[in-house]
C-alpha cells in the first residue's frame, strides 16, 4: 500500500511521535522513509526579527533541524528502515508539495496544530495548505497527551499510537 512516505519534521517534540508514527508505517508496509526538513528563510525576514538578530535565528535554526533530523534518521536506520534525508531551504509548504510529487511519495506524515478559524487565517495553516495540494494521502499526527492539552488548554484524553487514530486527508 505504501512504498515511500516523505515523513515532515521540525525541530518540536512533535518531531520525535512523527518518526514513530512513520517507522510503525514503514515496518508494517515495508516501505522506505524520506525525512525532510524545510527551512524557510522568510519566516526570519520580517519583524519582530531585523538584521543580525535574524542571520542569527536563522542560523540557530538551521543547525536545530538539521541534529534533528540526523538524529531521526539515525534511529530509523537503526531499526532496519531505509531512510534518506534532506534538509532544503524554501517556502515551507511548496517545498513539501515539490518533494512529494519527485519523490513520487505514497503518504506525507506531517504534523498539525488545532488552531482556531482567526489564527488559521492570520499565520496560514501548512496541514491545510499542503492536504490541499498534495499528489498524495496526507497523515496529520497531532501532538498527544499533556502537549495537546496544553495546546487546547483544556483537558482531552490521550491518542492512542495506533495509526489509524490518526486524521488522514485522502486527494482525488
Amino acid at each position: 500500500m505504501f512504498k515511500k512516505l516523505l515523513l515532515c519534521v521540525d525541530d518540536s517534540p512533535l518531531a520525535d511521535q512523527i518518526a514513530r508514527v512513520g517507522a510503525d508505517l514503514a515496518c508494517r508496509y515495508d516501505a522506505e522513509i524520506v525525512l525532510l526538513s524545510v527551512l524557510d528563510p522568510a519566516r526570519f525576514a520580517s519583524p519582530p526579527y531585523s538584521g543580525l538578530e535574524a542571520v542569527g535565528l536563522l542560523d540557530k535554526h538551521s543547525r536545530s533541524l538539521t541534529d534533528t533530523g540526523h538524529r531521526l534518521s539515525v534511529h530509523l536506520n537503526e531499526m532496519g528502515i531505509p531512510t534518506r534525508t534532506l534538509f532544503l531551504p524554501g517556502r515551507t509548504a511548496e517545498t513539501i508539495l515539490e518533494v512529494a510529487a519527485q519523490e513520487k511519495a505514497d503518504l506525507i506524515v506531517m504534523g498539525g496544530e488545532s488552531k482556531g478559524r482567526l489564527r488559521s487565517w492570520m499565520e496560514g495553516n501548512l496541514w491545510a495548505d499542503v492536504s490541499r495540494a498534495a499528489p498524495c494521502n496526507v497523515l496529520r499526527v497531532r501532538p498527544a497527551g499533556a502537549e495537546r492539552d496544553r495546546e487546547r488548554g483544556r483537558l482531552v484524553p490521550a491518542v492512542s499510537a495506533t495509526p489509524a487514530r490518526y486524521l488522514v486527508s485522502g486527494v482525488g
